[in-house]
């Protein structure tokens, strides 16, 4: 039998996580349908003229996943921060790298689906809802000619009518999972408070990133010249606003950014396996 990972020993690592915690998945996923009910029954009260609109719909859908997705992430190895627990799970007859995918299996992969499925079940008739009950009193904006139109369904795949960054690179959703790739490292890094350790380290490495690129790289740069990206960097260069630039390859820009949207969450996940073979309580 293979020691580092085979499917059956999995599976039963799998279906054991399963039946000691099918009741907390299932009160937490009715309880993210009752706070959307509630959030969206409120958007329909206060606002009259475009009750649910894609913006708002982004938000919930969003906040929702980063804040519930990482509370989830944060519980993955949450047995580690007890002696008691920490010894029991560690004796698992399961190997490590069985013991992490299980993790990923639950708090990544079922999760995402889990949490979509909800906010859709509780989005869709909201929105038609809401469509219902304000195309019935106004049909056009006041004080205009305006028709009112419905709001649609916002689509996470596509991003229209999510912000920019998210229309094109899906840059909320890959930062999402970057950011629950860290809480799920935290409880095997930490030993206690992991998950209010793990949120402080998050925001002072942003913190540290955003102050290093406008106070460090920038201010290094001569006069008139911006970084566009992380990658650009450009400059007006006339009265007419036209810009010169300077850029890496297109072939070696495409690869740096699929490395850096796509690489932080696998790179977490080979941390914490690396953290987890080497954790002791």
């Amino acid at each position: 039998m293979n020691q580092t990972f085979e499917f059956r020993r999995w599976w039963m690592l799998v279906t054991l996580h399963w039946v000691e915690n099918r009741k907390r998945y299932g009160l937490g996923l009715l309880a993210v349908g009752g706070l959307l009910v509630t959030w969206f029954s409120f958007l329909m009260a206060v606002d009259k003229f475009s009750a649910i609109d894609l913006y708002y719909q982004f938000s919930a859908y969003f906040v929702g996943l980063l804040l519930v997705g990482c509370l989830m992430a944060g519980t993955g190895f949450s047995q580690l921060g007890d002696r008691r627990q920490g010894i029991g799970y560690l004796s698992v007859p399961a190997s490590h790298l069985e013991k992490l995918l299980c993790v990923l299996f639950f708090c990544v992969v079922l999760f995402f689906i889990a949490f979509t499925l909800v906010f859709y079940a509780v989005d869709i008739p909201m929105v038609h809802a809401a469509n219902r009950i304000l195309l019935g009193k106004y049909h056009y904006w006041p004080g205009t000619n305006t028709p009112i139109n419905p709001s649609p369904i916002y689509n996470i795949f596509t991003g229209l009518g999510a912000p920019a960054p998210e229309q094109d690179g899906h840059i909320f959703l890959v930062g999402y999972f970057a950011i629950q790739s860290a809480y799920i490292l935290g409880p095997v890094y930490f030993t206690r408070s992991s998950f209010i350790k793990t949120t402080v380290s998050v925001l002072v490495f942003m913190l540290v990133f955003v102050v290093f690129m406008s106070q460090g790289v920038e201010r290094q740069l001569p006069d008139g010249w911006r970084i566009n990206n992380l990658f650009q960097w450009a400059r007006v260069s006339d009265l007419i606003g036209q810009q010169q630039w300077v850029r890496l390859p297109l072939w070696i820009e495409t690869l740096l950014w699929t490395v850096l949207r796509y690489g932080i969450p696998p790179l977490f996940w080979v941390v914490t396996y690396i953290r987890l073979k080497e954790k002791e309580v």
